[in-house]
């Protein structure tokens, strides 16, 4: 476990996936949810605004917003993650997620 006031050396920190999925806000409680059954020990959310094939997407022109939730785990939680929320959501749902390497302190804590 790295403590406040640790230096972060190549001992201390190590491999995991760093999942991000952004989609509409009201799929939170939903694929927070998903996120947690599939193993993962938490999550960040943020609001988040952008343009794509779908055009401008902000909470100024629509009832809800967009929202990105990011997750580090391993990368057996983070195929799961991925695999569930396109599963269960991407037919219906304008939503976008991916994952790539990350080194993070004690990476067993994700």
């Amino acid at each position: 476990m790295v403590l406040p006031g640790d230096v972060l050396t190549a001992a201390t920190m190590g491999p995991v996936k760093y999942v991000v999925i952004v989609c509409e806000e009201a799929l939170e409680p939903l694929i927070g949810h998903d996120i947690m059954d599939c193993g993962a020990k938490g999550y960040t959310v943020s609001t988040v605004r952008g343009r794509g094939v779908r055009g401008v997407r902000d909470a100024r022109s629509f009832l809800s917003s967009n929202i990105r939730i990011e997750v580090l785990c391993d990368p057996a939680v983070a195929q799961a993650v991925l695999d569930t929320v396109y599963g269960k959501y991407a037919k219906h749902y304008g939503l976008v997620g991916f994952m790539q390497d990350a080194v993070a302190p004690d990476p067993d804590g994700y």
